[in-house]
């Protein structure tokens, strides 16, 4: 069973789909409504948190809130580590980084695949296969070209990796 934010949040990543953005556009809203939603189920981790009843955690809590929104890494180390959550299967998390690799070259590569994204050439080379095989999305040279067909995979892999957070929080009872 799929919790009610999980839900909201599926749908919303659904109705991306149905609005006429441009499939760029609408891969970038899409990250960010599961950034959003990651984001919120942290939070929600911290606040039922044990830690939050000693002034020390409450501290700890506080300083470290700011960080875990900083990069997708971070969030995925407070779930793994902070809270003993893992998603399951792993390939979900490998699809939702190739998803924001996909946005990173968008926001700040301006349609092409960063400085960042391209300076160790082996790495380079894996991201622009799996962007082609399991994203389809047209890599020329270092410019990356969203379709449709794009944006509906995409959607498809985050509704999945939202479903499987979901589903991991539940397994790990917090605030039980």
């Amino acid at each position: 069973m799929v919790g009610a934010e999980a839900e909201v949040t599926a749908r919303r990543l659904a109705r991306v789909l149905i609005e006429r953005t441009p499939p760029s556009s609408a891969l970038t809203v899409a990250v960010a409504t599961t950034e959003a939603h990651v984001d919120e189920t942290i939070q929600q981790l911290f606040d039922l948190s044990p830690a939050r009843r000693s002034r020390l955690g409450e501290f700890l809590i506080g300083r470290s809130t700011p960080a875990f929104k900083q990069n997708w890494s971070a969030r995925q180390e407070v779930l793994r580590d902070g809270f003993g959550i893992v998603i399951e299967p792993q390939t979900l998390v490998q699809h939702l980084m190739l998803i924001v690799d996909a946005r990173n070259a968008l926001a700040h590569g301006d349609g092409a695949l960063t400085t960042m994204q391209t300076t160790n050439w082996s790495r380079a080379n894996e991201l622009r296969r799996n962007l082609e095989r399991k994203l389809h999305v047209s890599v020329v040279g270092r410019s990356i070209i969203i379709t449709r067909e794009s944006v509906e995979e995409a959607i498809r892999m985050l509704i999945d990796y939202v479903v499987a957070l979901d589903a991991a929080v539940a397994v790990a009872g917090i605030g039980d």
